[in-house]
């Protein structure tokens, strides 16, 4: 790792000009300099009357937290096992499980694994428990009547998923993996597990999973293929799906047929491929969540993204109830009495009558099963010192009034992977929706603008246009595609317009807007690995020219050969910065007129850049903080011990009138001071992430 330095001469911007920005503050208990954003303040600034004024600013400790940022009962692996339902938390570290009375729909006990984010996959075979957890692909036993867990093995490597499980007729656990596609065995009755081998060439995902006496199916994605495998000998037989359908979502054997939800398709099949059908899913929904077949042979299906629960009837699905609208489910399971379990992702179980139609919900995060959230994103209203803070969570925006010691916490249809206030709305882009909201906090109301859909999924970037009252959002697509998109969203007119493939065969990864008088350009920041799980086409990340006048792309350029990802950019006084993800935190600064390099460097990790105050900082993965210019011959340390808080790429929020950003520490909101002149972070404690958590962190 680089040695930090000190701020000196040769940073480009001076400790004297920085102190005149400084004590030019009209407040001088705020010490906020008056020199506004997009502005360097190299002249004329004056150097304060000695070492008083920088003790004055730099007293006080330069982290403050706020206690926790975001609370969640997030869920993704669920099993029904006698009475209980058990669901294991999302985000929580090492995995929580918690048991639920199906009868009184209490939390009668939790525990937790060894290690680990959490756990997809859940199954029950002989009485026990299994889940398979990353990004440690590890296979856990747990025995409801001793309270004991075991952790069976692990089966691939770190950075992985297990993002299946399933039981077959004889007891026998199989579970589908990413990013190696592969399916493993595992007998209870002789201890053994073993590796069955990559399902499809080319395919990172099993995605569902199901058995039968004879046969193991697997679900692939992206390109959605059945692949069976003989149970007797392991050995792999071949694709029963010649022509992909699209992505694996959902799979179960039933009645001596193959049932699996694949892209837009409910796919019936004989085993060996044979007498297929194929019944369209309902318009309204991209993909069946989870499916499930009752004691009289009658097919359910959730769908995404409505949470319509429907019915199999021949060769249509018809629509049933919607007892939890607009959430990601993570499993349908029968119950005694024609009734209908459901898990909902943001941390809900649902009861649904199949008689009447009737349906009931609980909260996970009322029943005690709840913890800090990993944060997706972190805005402020700018109006204030403190202030407000919004910070986007797994289906949630909590609300924060650090001067008050209060916070609200809000319901919302997804993860707000980027967030921006204008004129104090707070507008979020929405994974996986793509839908892009308008929210009132003060009133917890919501509008939305609508969906970018065109093969995208995830938001990655947002910046707002002033000038045009246009909010710019780059996005990436699903796995499988390597088109992502520029999407210019309309605050007065509330629409939105999106250019797809605005930079050929690449993902669009972050966008900046040139802040030099009459320009009107936005930089938009590219990824050749698209939404991965398919091959690159393109040799190297380039920077793309889009005219916000004209709609058009006026140039495109490499900034530095041989770099796959370019994960955020920011503008500053004709420089273009870029902090790229593969190679992770390698970064630049480039001249805009020119397109020439003027300094490249290395962070530990990735992150996010913003400008602020005529500075540029990059937040990375880590806990760390950097300066990275103008005119710095390599990355100045900032601030460090921040942990691990961030689901996506850390952030910072910037108070408009002070050297303070909000962000996270640990999993708690804090205020962080980053003011250059005062001492900076211990570089003692910076470390540099696992690469492979950091891509199981961003995967679907």
């Amino acid at each position: 790792m680089e040695r930090r330095r000190l701020l000196n001469a040769g940073a480009g911007l001076t400790l004297a000009a920085l102190a005149g920005q400084a004590a030019a503050a009209a407040p001088a208990t705020a010490a906020a300099p008056t020199a506004g954003p997009g502005t360097t303040g190299t002249t004329g600034a004056t150097a304060p009357s000695g070492t008083a004024d920088t003790a004055a600013r730099c007293s006080g400790p330069q982290i403050t937290t706020y206690g926790i940022a975001s609370y969640t009962a997030a869920i993704v692996g669920t099993a029904v096992l006698g009475n209980s339902a058990y669901v294991v938390a999302r985000g929580q570290n090492p995995p929580l499980v918690g048991e639920i009375d199906l009868t009184t729909r209490k939390l009668t006990r939790s525990f937790r694994l060894t290690r680990g984010e959490g756990g997809w996959a859940a199954t029950v075979s002989g009485g026990h428990l299994y889940i398979g957890t990353y990004p440690y692909p590890d296979l856990y036993r747990f025995d409801p009547a001793t309270g004991a867990v075991t952790r069976i093995g692990t089966i691939g490597p770190t950075g992985g998923f297990v993002w299946c499980l399933t039981t077959a007729p004889d007891g026998t656990v199989y579970a589908g993996t990413y990013p190696r596609g592969e399916v493993w065995e595992y007998r209870p009755t002789t201890g053994v597990l073993r590796n069955l081998g990559q399902a499809m060439a080319g395919e990172q995902y099993v995605r569902g999973i199901a058995a039968d006496d004879r046969y193991v199916y697997a679900g692939t994605l992206p390109r959605g293929h059945i692949v069976t495998y003989d149970r007797a000998t392991g050995a792999r037989q071949g694709t029963i799906t010649p022509t992909p359908y699209g992505g694996a979502s959902a799979l179960l054997a039933h009645g001596g047929r193959v049932i699996a939800s694949l892209g837009k398709s409910l796919v019936d099949l004989a085993p060996d491929g044979s007498d297929a059908r194929v019944i369209p899913i309902p318009a309204a929904e991209r993909l069946g969540d989870a499916m499930t077949v009752t004691s009289d042979g009658t097919l359910y299906l959730v769908g995404r993204p409505t949470g319509t629960v429907y019915r199999r009837d021949g060769d249509r699905l018809l629509p049933v109830a919607t007892p939890a609208s607009g959430d990601e489910h993570r499993a349908l399971a029968p119950l005694p009495g024609r009734k209908l379990l459901g898990a909902v992702g943001s941390g809900r179980l649902w009861w649904l009558d199949l008689a009447t139609g009737g349906s009931d919900i609980i909260e996970l995060i009322d029943v005690g099963l709840s913890g800090p959230d990993p944060v997706q994103s972190v805005a402020h209203d700018g109006l204030v010192a403190e202030g407000t803070v919004h910070v986007g969570g797994h289906f949630s925006l909590t609300t924060h009034h650090p001067a008050r010691g209060t916070s609200r916490r809000m319901r919302i249809p997804g993860e707000p992977k980027q967030m921006r206030v204008v004129d104090g709305r707070v507008y979020a882009a929405m994974y996986p929706s793509t839908e892009f909201l308008e929210i009132d906090p003060a009133r917890g109301r919501i509008r939305s603008f609508g969906f970018v859909d065109h093969d995208q999924q995830r938001p990655k970037d947002l910046a707002y246009v002033p000038e045009h009252d246009l909010l710019l959002l780059a996005t990436a697509p699903p796995a499988g595609y390597l088109k992502g998109a520029l999407t210019l969203v309309d605050r007065r007119r509330r629409t939105l317009r999106v250019y797809q493939d605005v930079i050929p065969d690449q993902s669009v990864m972050s966008v900046a807007v040139d802040d030099r008088r009459g320009r009107r350009i936005a930089y938009l920041a590219g990824d050749t690995w698209g939404g991965g799980s398919v091959p690159p086409v393109r040799p190297s990340a380039t920077v793309a020219a889009f005219d916000l006048r004209t709609r058009r792309v006026l140039w495109e350029h490499t900034p530095v050969e041989g770099n796959a990802s370019l994960e955020h950019i920011e503008v500053l006084g004709g420089v273009l910065y870029g902090v790229y993800k593969r190679a992770a935190g390698h970064w630049f600064a480039m001249d805009l007129d020119t397109r020439e390099i003027l300094v490249t460097g290395q962070l530990p990790s990735y992150g996010e850049l913003s400008v602020h105050f005529g500075q540029v900082f990059a937040s990375v993965f880590g806990g760390s903080v950097y300066r990275l210019g103008p005119g710095l011959p390599e990355a100045q340390l900032v601030v460090s011990g921040l942990g691990d808080g961030w689901y996506n790429p850390p952030q910072l929020a910037w108070e408009k009138s002070t050297w303070h950003a909000w962000g996270v520490a640990t999993r708690d909101l804090a205020r962080l001071r980053l003011d250059p002149l005062c001492d900076m972070g211990d570089a003692a404690l910076v470390r540099r992430p696992i690469e492979a958590i950091l891509k199981s962190l961003l995967a679907n």
